[in-house]
């Protein structure tokens, strides 16, 4: 049996109490989303919260579970529509500076205290592999919002690498600049 099977709609309210006394809902979330909608569909009242939580009071309880509605299809992630389209501006931005850049040869990286740092060759190319991680990064989590299906882990995954791959190669890139 896995997370899911568990069919609530036959129990009686105090059956569902005592489900509720024991469940874990992060290792379930989804018998967890189903004895919610079960419990609301008896009592009319929004499902009590399970005494025992494994998970410390710092993680954001939202972003550990998925969501699920009353009749126990998957509810993806909610991005609005600024970041949505700061994102893609961004990523379109991004692309076209390096783009550009590698393509006069001449990658130009502002610095914050500096004059900033001129990259050719080599380390130009590898900076424009961080950027295009970098984008790769913002377009993931965008396409998260309109992917239905329960994967955000996935995505979560792709970003997480996208951005160790992307902060090495800059450094990579900073450093070949240097000693070369």
């Amino acid at each position: 049996m896995s997370d899911g099977d568990i069919d609530y709609s036959k129990y009686t309210l105090s059956e569902l109490e005592e489900v509720f006394a024991g469940i874990n809902k992060h290792q379930y979330p989804k018998n967890y989303a189903n004895l919610c909608s079960a419990y609301k569909r008896l009592s009319g009242t929004a499902a009590p919260q399970p005494e025992n939580s494994s998970v410390p009071d710092e993680v954001d309880e939202e972003q550990l579970r998925p969501k699920y509605d009353e009749n126990g299809r998957y509810i993806p992630n909610h991005i609005s529509g600024g970041e949505r389209a700061s994102h893609i501006i961004l990523s379109l931005l991004l692309f076209a500076y390096g783009s550009y850049g590698v393509w006069i040869n001449d990658l130009f990286i502002p610095g914050r205290r500096s004059r900033g740092v001129h990259l050719q060759g080599a380390p130009a190319w590898t900076m424009y592999g961080a950027m295009i991680c970098a984008c790769l990064v913002m377009l993931s989590l965008m396409i998260d919002h309109y992917d239905r299906r329960d994967n955000e882990r996935h995505y979560r995954t792709f970003a997480g690498i996208g951005e160790v791959l992307g902060w090495s190669l800059f450094g990579l890139s900073l450093l070949w600049a240097v000693f070369q």
